[in-house]
C-alpha cells in the first residue's frame, strides 16, 4: 500500500486579507458560478398535483457550510441519495431553489461529502432547472438505479436565501423536524472588548431564521455544541466566560429565541450537521423560559496569540511540533507530514476523511478542517 499525501485546508481565526489565511468568517468559496441569475425573486408557495411525488431535500455529509452537502432525499419513510449519473447544473438549481436558496453556484460528484446510506433514489436526472421540484425532474424513476454510494452528488448553493421563503412540510405528520434550516450562523460580540477584535472570538451565537438573527436557549447548550461552533470560526477550542455579565446584559434587551434545540457530538464541521429539535415546552409556554443566550468563548489557539493592536498576530513556537504542512499555497494548508524518530513521513489516505483532518488542524492550532483531500495532490512526500 503506498503511501498518499495529503492537503488540508483549514479555517483560521484571521483574516485572509491580512495574513493570506482561510477565514471562516470572511471567506470566499471561490465556486465558479454555474447558473444565470434567478428569474424569481419572491417566493411563492408550490401548488403541487395530487400524483406528484411528496419529497423532501436536505444537505448532510462531511460539509463546512449550511448551504452545501451530499443531496439527501427523503421519500416513502427513509432517506436516501441522489446519483451523479448525467447530473448538471440544472439539476442543482432544482435543489438549491427547493431547500430555499436563490439558486446553485456548483455541484460535485463521486462522493465528495462523504457516502451516503439507503436507498439511492433518484439516477439519471434530467432537469431544466425550472421545476418546482426535484420529483418533476425527468429520471429512470424513483428509485430505479445502478448507482453505488461512491457516485452520491452533492451541490453547493448560493448563501443568499429566496426573500420570504417558508419551508412547508407535506410529509405525514408523525415524520417531525424535517424543516430545522440554518439559513446562518453567526458569533455576535456583546461586550465593548470583543467588538474591537476581527475576528470576533466570544459573544452570542446567533441563526438566522426567516431573515432575522436569533438567539439560541442555554438551557440544554454543552461543551460540544461549543466546540463545534468554535471550529466552525477557525478557532480549535472553546473556554469558559463571565456568564454574570451576560445575564445581565440579557435582562437589559429582550433576547428573541431560536425555536431549536441544539444538540452536537463535538465532531460536526458544522451547526447544521448537528441533532435539532424543537425546543422543550415549558411551564410558561416561553421559548427559553428561565434560560439566557447562548454565549461561546473561543481559543484562538496555538499557532496564533492575541495582540493589543492587531487583535492576533502569529506566534512564535518554542516547541518541536510532530506535525506539518509542506506544499501549501497559503498558511493552513499543505500535505500532512509527521515527525517519528528524527524523519518526516507522510499519511496513507485509506480511510482519510473531514474529521481526520480536524483532528490534525486543531492539534496545529486552527479550527474545523475545510476539506480533506486524497491522491498525493500536493505532492509526495520523501517517505
Amino acid at each position: 500500500m503506498m503511501p498518499a499525501n495529503q492537503k488540508l485546508c483549514c479555517h483560521t481565526a484571521t483574516l485572509f486579507l491580512v495574513l493570506k489565511l482561510v477565514c471562516a468568517q470572511f471567506e470566499d468559496l471561490g465556486y465558479l458560478l454555474g447558473y444565470p441569475d434567478p428569474e424569481q425573486d419572491q417566493y411563492t408557495s408550490l401548488a403541487l398535483s395530487l400524483d406528484t411525488p411528496r419529497i423532501h431535500l436536505r444537505l448532510a455529509g462531511d460539509k463546512r457550510k449550511h448551504n452545501e452537502g451530499r443531496v439527501e432525499v427523503y421519500y416513502n419513510g427513509t432517506w436516501g441519495t441522489v446519483c451523479d449519473d448525467d447530473f448538471n447544473i440544472h439539476a442543482a438549481q432544482v435543489i438549491c431553489r427547493e431547500l430555499g436558496y436563490l439558486e446553485a453556484v456548483s455541484w460535485v460528484a463521486s462522493s465528495k461529502y462523504g457516502k451516503g446510506e439507503g436507498p439511492i433514489w433518484f439516477d439519471n436526472l434530467h432537469c431544466t432547472g425550472k421545476e418546482k421540484t426535484l420529483a418533476l425532474c425527468p429520471s429512470n424513476g424513483i428509485g430505479v438505479s445502478d448507482c453505488k454510494h461512491t457516485e452520491d452528488v452533492g451541490v453547493i448553493c448560493s448563501d443568499r436565501r429566496i426573500p420570504g421563503f417558508k419551508f412547508v412540510n407535506t410529509l405525514p405528520n408523525h415524520v417531525t423536524n424535517l424543516d430545522v434550516h440554518v439559513e446562518d450562523v453567526r458569533i455576535r460580540a456583546i461586550l465593548s472588548s470583543y467588538r474591537k477584535q476581527i475576528p470576533v472570538t466570544e459573544g452570542y451565537v446567533e441563526v438566522k431564521d426567516g431573515g432575522k438573527w436569533k438567539q439560541i436557549c442555554n438551557t440544554e447548550w454543552t461543551q460540544f455544541n461549543s466546540r463545534v461552533i468554535c471550529g466552525m470560526f477557525g478557532f480549535p477550542g472553546e473556554k469558559k466566560h463571565n456568564a454574570r455579565v451576560y445575564k445581565l446584559f440579557a435582562q437589559r434587551r429582550k433576547p428573541t429565541f431560536w425555536d431549536f434545540s441544539v444538540n452536537c457530538t463535538g465532531t460536526e464541521a458544522h451547526l447544521s450537521s448537528c441533532k435539532l429539535g424543537p425546543t422543550p415546552p415549558t411551564k410558561s409556554n416561553e421559548s427559553c423560559s428561565g434560560g439566557l443566550p447562548v454565549v461561546v468563548s473561543c481559543v484562538p489557539g496555538k499557532a496564533f496569540t492575541t495582540s493589543p493592536m492587531t487583535g492576533f498576530r502569529k506566534s512564535i513556537r518554542q516547541e518541536q511540533a510532530l506535525v506539518r504542512l509542506r506544499g501549501g499555497a497559503i498558511t493552513g494548508e499543505g500535505r500532512v507530514e509527521v515527525l517519528k524518530n528524527g524523519e518526516w513521513g507522510t499519511i496513507c489516505d485509506d480511510k482519510w476523511n473531514l474529521f481526520s483532518a480536524t483532528v490534525v488542524c486543531r492539534e496545529l492550532g486552527f479550527g474545523t478542517a475545510k476539506e480533506a483531500l486524497s491522491g498525493g495532490q500536493l505532492g509526495q512526500g520523501k517517505h
